[in-house]
């Protein structure tokens, strides 16, 4: 079970790169920001999925603390500009929107240096520490699933008289999903560290919800990035069925 939990977490890294790189190349073409925050996130969760899965999957039961570090520290920083992205794409001018980017990144920042100085992440629900960096990565995931679902309410009425691609509209209701199964992962990382804490081996539940929830969330991104023909057509043929209001 933990040999498929740490697999599938190295292939939802490497999608996640290569979301990345054609999130980057196409900021680098229209100068946009948010395409430019999301592909450094993609980025540098993707490598943290893949570097910090990877040892693990092949059988080396612990990683030299200073290597777990900046694994670790490689996605608290990578958090930063997912963020700023949700900020900028939902909440541009609103101070509450600020004070949520500040509070996680106070979280992050706290969580990871308490951390580095015990000399490694203990991956215990019991270690302030993890508890305070799990919420700096956990509200993120609840704020774009949030945001993304009324988003994805106004565009599909949009939609419905001509004035928003109906594939844009549906783009925000797989963000909408992508944010809900990273808020799965989230719960399952927790019961993870829960089960450190009793002295036992990560349960069952846990490695098969995260294994279903990185899944889950690789499949709505493909969709949300790389949508085939044949579901970019099924989505316009829906939305004209539907009636209007």
């Amino acid at each position: 079970m933990e040999e498929s939990a740490y697999l599938t977490s190295i292939a939802a890294g490497a999608f996640y790169l290569v979301a990345s790189y054609r999130l980057l190349r196409l900021s680098r073409r229209t100068g946009e920001r948010p395409e430019l925050l999301l592909g450094l996130y993609f980025a540098f969760s993707g490598q943290w999925y893949v570097f910090y899965n990877a040892p693990y999957f092949l059988g080396l039961e612990s990683l030299p603390p200073l290597i777990e570090l900046g694994f670790e520290w490689l996605y608290v920083i990578g958090v930063a500009p997912y963020l700023l992205f949700i900020r900028m794409t939902f909440r541009p001018t609103s101070a509450w929107a600020t004070a949520i980017v500040t509070a996680c990144a106070i979280c992050l920042l706290v969580g990871a240096v308490g951390s580095s100085l015990t000399g490694g992440f203990s991956n215990a629900a019991s270690d302030p520490a993890y508890l305070i960096e799990w919420l700096g990565y956990t509200v993120p995931c609840v704020w774009l699933c949030g945001e993304s679902a009324l988003t994805h309410l106004a565009a599909r009425k949009r939609a419905q008289i001509g004035l928003c691609e109906p594939i844009v509209a549906n783009r925000y209701l797989l963000f909408a999903a992508f944010g809900l199964f990273q808020v799965g992962a989230c719960a399952a990382d927790i019961g993870w560290a829960s089960g450190n804490d009793a002295g036992m081996a990560a349960s069952s539940i846990s490695f098969a919800l995260l294994g279903v929830t990185e899944l889950a969330s690789v499949a709505v991104l493909w969709l949300a990035f790389f949508p085939p023909r044949f579901y970019s057509a099924w989505i316009a043929r829906r939305t004209a069925l539907q009636p209007d209001g």
